[in-house]
């Protein structure tokens, strides 16, 4: 009997990514239409962003260095099995042991001879004209048989949430490394 493979809904993704907002600081623009934000630093990227999944092309010129789609952390899971299924039993069968007597009282044994239903129905057992006393039929037991196993075939797949992506459209950075 093969053993049951055992269910996972566990995802876990490659890459991830941290998004921070920065504080404004309309002060330094001086203008009352300009936002302004202030450098993040060497390591980091300065990004706007929009709800949806957009391409590189749907960003503002001034914010093609880079471009990235975020997808929720929670996965769209569909997995699960087909339905396991077992073909005809094979090899099944009962066996049991006949005895002859030459009494009523099955004392006194003159022959044994094993049965089993996968044979023929009728055999001859004792020789013709031989008298027959008592039998007995004893040592029953079942034989199980084994069917072969289909279906169990793994379904779906778990898929990001394209419904809350978020595209981010990215600056290039303001640093040179001149090492």
């Amino acid at each position: 009997m093969k053993a049951v493979p055992d269910f996972t809904t566990k995802t876990e993704w490659q890459t991830a990514a941290l998004g921070c907002t920065a504080n404004l600081d309309d002060d330094s623009c001086g203008s009352r239409e300009k936002s302004c934000v202030a450098d993040p630093g060497f390591e980091y990227l300065q990004c706007v962003h929009r709800e949806g999944k957009f391409t590189l092309e749907d960003c503002p010129m001034n914010y093609r260095y880079a471009w990235y789609v975020g997808y929720p952390e929670k996965a769209v899971d569909d997995r699960g099995c087909e339905a396991c299924a077992c073909g005809p039993v094979a090899g099944s069968g009962c066996v049991a042991s006949v005895r002859l007597y030459n009494d009523a009282a099955c004392a006194s044994q003159f022959e044994q001879g094993g049965l089993a239903s996968g044979y023929e129905k009728c055999i001859n057992i004792v020789a013709p004209g031989r008298a027959l006393g008592a039998k007995a039929i004893t040592d029953l037991a079942y034989v199980p048989g084994e069917c072969a196993s289909s279906g169990g075939t793994p379904t779906g797949a778990a898929t990001r949430d394209a419904t809350g992506a978020v595209t981010f459209c990215c600056l290039g950075p303001f640093y040179l490394d001149i090492n």
